[in-house]
């Protein structure tokens, strides 16, 4: 260790050792998380509600989810019962709190849910690219559930005697997996 002459280690030294201490104990990224692997079987509620009328819809589906071996990244898909599947992504972060920043077709729109065949081909009739504003699907992982929700505004075409009106509908996203 260098010395100053008066025989006690130099300021800068030890200045320079705090540091390069602090850089390799902190992580910009945050903690690492728990793995979120496996399979779940899963329900999605979906639900359109505007000044005319409230919709209801049930869809079984499985998620197929892969850790990322990078602090709480998952990656894997979905796939509905009738065929359609797509990419599911995000990050498992402490407390199990999680944030989808994917969930739609391989060739993928951001932000999430606006580019789901599933989606689309229950609601002809509404806009999923200008689906808004939801730009992570929020939820949580709890033991062996997943749970994922989120709440936008899309707009929706009707036909009325005098023509067709667009009406901003809420559209409610509620996804719940449970890993097998």
């Amino acid at each position: 260790m260098p010395r100053s002459r008066s025989g006690r280690p130099t300021l800068a030294f030890l200045a320079t050792l705090a540091a390069w201490a602090a850089c390799v104990s902190y992580d910009p990224t945050g903690p690492h998380a728990a793995p979120l692997n496996g399979m779940f079987d899963a329900t999605l509620v979906t639900v359109l509600r505007n000044d005319v009328e409230v919709r209801q819809d049930t869809a079984i589906l499985i998620l197929t989810l892969r850790d990322s071996m990078y602090r709480g990244r998952f990656y894997g898909g979905y796939r509905f019962t009738d065929g359609d599947s797509g990419l599911m992504a995000g990050t498992l972060r402490d407390g199990g709190h999680v944030w989808v920043t994917h969930f739609g077709t391989l060739t993928g729109y951001w932000p999430p849910l606006t580019d789901v065949d599933y989606i689309e081909r229950l609601y002809p009739s509404c806009d999923f690219l200008r689906l808004g504003p939801i730009y992570i699907l929020m939820g949580t992982m709890r033991a062996d559930t997943l749970a994922v929700n989120a709440l936008g505004i899309v707009p929706c075409r009707e036909s009325t005697p005098g023509g067709t009106v667009e009406r901003d509908t809420e559209f409610a996203f509620d996804l719940v997996g449970k890993r097998g």
